[in-house]
């Protein structure tokens, strides 16, 4: 059973606070320059809530520094 959360693309705190730890973690190991962070966050943050939409402000949390 789903909860009406990932239909929502809502997270909890503490997934943001992994899928952040992540996202470091990810452009570490990849080498990814600057310009690209927002997009590979974008596409985790798609992966994590299936959801196809992703509030800037969000991607903005994930990538700063």
């Amino acid at each position: 059973m789903e909860d009406d959360d990932s239909q929502s693309g809502v997270i909890s705190a503490l997934d943001f606070h992994i899928l952040r730890n992540a996202f470091k973690a990810s452009i570490a190991e990849l080498q990814l320059p600057e310009t690209k962070w927002a997009e590979h966050a974008t596409a985790m943050m798609r992966e994590l809530t299936d959801n196809v939409h992703v509030d800037a402000g969000v991607v903005e949390w994930i990538i700063r520094k």
